[in-house]
């Protein structure tokens, strides 16, 4: 590195202040140097320092540009990497939702064959483990399917009464 030596010299004040509004800061002093590069080893040396140190600015612009891309590639792969973990997620709260809509058709044709829908059945208690609800919430969700069921399908048999809910209705399908 060459060794550097501070350079003073007086000029008129307005002079210099006028020069300084019209620079931006720092400038007049590098333009003071490649005048003075100029002066001590022509024209050609002092625009060369310039392109050289140019280029320089150029590179180490590049550089940073460069690392701008990888810090916004990494922040990219994690949001991808987010975006896939919801994805999966989503992926099995959709099957869940199907097995689900399964039981639920399963426990409908019990219920239309005449079978009584029991709270504490196995059947409804997959149902509700699948549906991530209640048993209640299950028979709930079967009541509001089928509207056309009474409710005394929904509940034990009594001593007196058939298992079959279907055999306690008449032909004009109310209840005997």
């Amino acid at each position: 590195m060459t060794e550097k030596q501070f350079v003073g010299f007086k000029a008129p004040k307005d002079t210099v202040e006028l020069a300084k509004s019209k620079l931006a800061h720092g400038e007049m002093s590098e333009i003071l140097r490649q005048r003075l590069d100029s002066v001590a080893h022509g024209t050609d040396v002092a625009e060369e320092t310039r392109i050289k140190d140019n280029l320089e600015d150029l590179r180490e612009n590049r550089r940073d540009k460069l690392q701008e891309i990888q810090n916004l590639q990494k922040d990219v792969d994690e949001i991808e990497r987010k975006i896939g973990r919801k994805e999966e997620r989503l992926d099995v709260l959709r099957e869940q939702e199907g097995q689900y809509d399964g039981v639920l058709a399963m426990l409908e044709e019990d219920l239309h064959s005449g079978v009584r829908i029991l709270g504490g059945s196995d059947k409804i208690k997959r149902a509700a483990e699948l549906g991530d609800c209640s048993v209640q919430d299950v028979v709930d969700d079967l009541k509001e399917r089928n509207p056309d069921v009474p409710n005394e399908a929904f509940r034990k048999a009594k001593p007196h009464e058939e298992g079959n809910w279907q055999d306690e209705v008449d032909e004009g399908g109310s209840l005997l």
